[in-house]
């Protein structure tokens, strides 16, 4: 990768973590105040306690991206799919597999992991799902949910659209195909 990649890289992990983690953490201290007010009924003790868990994802995917940001070849991109699969799912019930193996050119396993990344959450919340399969083959990535399908674009949602650019950039193709049975989406390299 060249240097002025690089920096961008460098320039924009400095700037998650000086802006967004370190304003997530405050707010994150602030909701630790109001759940250890005596005053505070134990409803929404408990309703504030699942927020603090969420938060706290959030908090570590930050981090996990500043992490990545700065350290590009330091995990195969399998170990970073994988890692990342495990804690977008983590609090939740939804199982996941991925198989496969997959060489990624180094320069798009960024954009790559961050396209993923959005077609699972995606899956997560809107999809009604139990279970994502991910198979990797050299030049495929196939991510299947067995959710309640119905994928469309929707008016001031940007999710879909931004995958497909961050494909565009490394010249991959999506194809979504969305049934009753679940969603499969193929991105091809």
């Amino acid at each position: 990768m060249n240097s002025s990649s690089n920096s961008e890289r460098t320039r924009l992990a400095r700037e998650l973590h000086d802006g967004l983690a370190q304003e997530l953490a405050a707010f994150g201290y602030r909701l630790d105040a109001v759940i250890g007010d005596d005053n505070l009924g134990s409803n929404n003790r408990s309703t504030l306690r699942e927020l603090r868990l969420s938060l706290s994802t959030i908090i570590n995917q930050v981090r996990d991206e500043i992490y990545e940001l700065r350290n590009e070849k330091v995990k195969s991109f399998n170990q970073q799919l994988i890692d990342q699969i495990q804690t977008l799912l983590s609090s939740t019930a939804i199982t996941y597999e991925v198989t496969g193996e997959i060489f990624i050119d180094p320069t798009h396993k960024f954009e790559l992991l961050r396209a993923i990344r959005e077609l699972v959450i995606n899956a997560k919340r809107h999809a009604n799902c139990n279970k994502i399969k991910i198979l990797l083959t050299p030049s495929e990535i196939l991510i299947v949910d067995d959710g309640d399908g119905g994928v469309i674009d929707k008016e001031n949602s940007f999710g879909l659209t931004g995958v497909s650019e961050r494909l565009l950039l490394i010249d991959a193709k999506m194809k979504i195909t969305s049934t009753p049975a679940g969603t499969s989406v193929s991105i091809t390299l």
